[in-house]
């Protein structure tokens, strides 16, 4: 079912946005679209100018984390553009007692189409997608709209997140209709809990979960295709359970029995079901929801063991296009064997149809 068609010796990432599916490495960029990388393009990150007055353009490790609409506004975080330096305890020859140790620094950055480059954003702290528009923080503590329509910053986010917060909220998803949901607490209310702002209004409402459920179990997704909000976690009797919401109302769906439970619950624009898990043979098991009611095992084009690889991610494209991108190992130590049995590149991309 699925089919290699891209390596990297890079971690690959893959970013649903709105109207597209992009791939990247740290210094490449491409549309996935049909079962094919669309415009790949090397890119670099355009650097804020520095004391100097310069600015030199440096090829990220990896980006992360987009946010907006391909190509025209997009904001992600670029890693490893650079390095902050720290004062700490030791000895040195210039200064006795003090020497400078320095770590990786990361970068918010914005996509310029016209160059093909990211180019930093060093006035914002963290971005993310909200109904109509772009929501950031920025680096003075403010949240500000990025684009769309000037209009208030919702009430409860601004009582809820600190000044200067490093991270947006947690959970945050939005539909293609403006439903935007959010995982967290109010002052009022010190329990975590799931919110709705419906259609994107400023005041949230409870979201009502289906009957049963264990609340702080419970994870929520949002549909690729746009609209549905999937759901899974505990029953407060311990059974596990899958549910799907659409049109404001909770369909409980067939019990998934894979021995390490859900990972990630995938929903293709025309309805499709999909669950990843793992169990004691292999770190990734793909499982697909049957016209029949049960659970059907997708192959995978390569044998694994526990611990072959730390990581893997399934994304849902238009046109039922399904990715997958699989890291076998330690980029930074020894090679590892692909399902070819030679020595490749650590990261491969495939694809299937839904």
């Amino acid at each position: 079912m699925f089919t290699a068609i891209a390596s990297s010796q890079q971690p690959i990432e893959l970013h649903r946005l709105e109207g597209a599916v992009i791939a990247s490495t740290g210094p490449h960029v491409a549309r996935a679209q049909g079962g094919r990388l669309h415009d790949p393009r090397r890119t670099e990150v355009v650097m804020a100018p520095d004391a100097d007055g310069v600015s030199q353009p440096v090829v990220p490790r990896e980006i992360h984390g987009m946010d907006g609409r391909w190509p025209d506004r997009v904001w992600a975080i670029a890693t490893n553009v650079g390095w902050h330096a720290h004062a700490a305890a030791g000895p040195s020859p210039a200064m006795p007692g003090i020497m400078t140790a320095a770590t990786p620094r990361n970068a918010i950055v914005r996509w310029d189409e016209e160059r093909g480059r990211w180019v930093e954003q060093r006035d914002l702290a963290w971005v993310c997608t909200w109904a109509d528009g772009v929501l950031a923080m920025g680096v003075d503590g403010a949240l500000r709209w990025l684009d769309g329509p000037e209009r208030p910053i919702p009430p409860i986010l601004a009582e809820k997140l600190q000044r200067g917060d490093r991270n947006p909220p947690m959970g945050l998803s939005t539909t293609k209709s403006g439903d935007v949901f959010i995982y967290g607490t109010r002052p009022t209310h010190p329990e975590p809990e799931w919110w709705v702002f419906p259609r994107g209004e400023l005041t949230p409402e409870r979201l009502v979960l289906p009957p049963g459920v264990d609340e702080k179990s419970v994870s929520l997704r949002i549909g690729d295709g746009g609209d549905e909000l999937l759901a899974w976690g505990s029953l407060r009797s311990g059974e596990r359970f899958i549910a799907r919401r659409a049109q404001g109302s909770w369909q409980m769906l067939p019990p998934f029995w894979g021995n390490y439970g859900v990972k990630r619950l995938l929903a293709t624009p025309s309805g499709g079901l999909f669950v990843t898990s793992s169990d004691q043979v292999s770190p990734l098991c793909i499982y697909r929801l049957g016209r029949g009611g049960d659970w059907e095992n997708i192959p995978i084009p390569f044998h694994t063991k526990p611990g072959d690889f730390p990581s893997s991610h399934l994304v849902a494209g238009e046109g039922d296009d399904l990715w997958l991108t699989v890291d076998f190992g330690d980029h930074h130590s020894r090679p590892t064997f692909d399902f070819g049995n030679h020595y490749r590149a650590q990261t491969v991309l495939y694809h299937a149809r839904g």
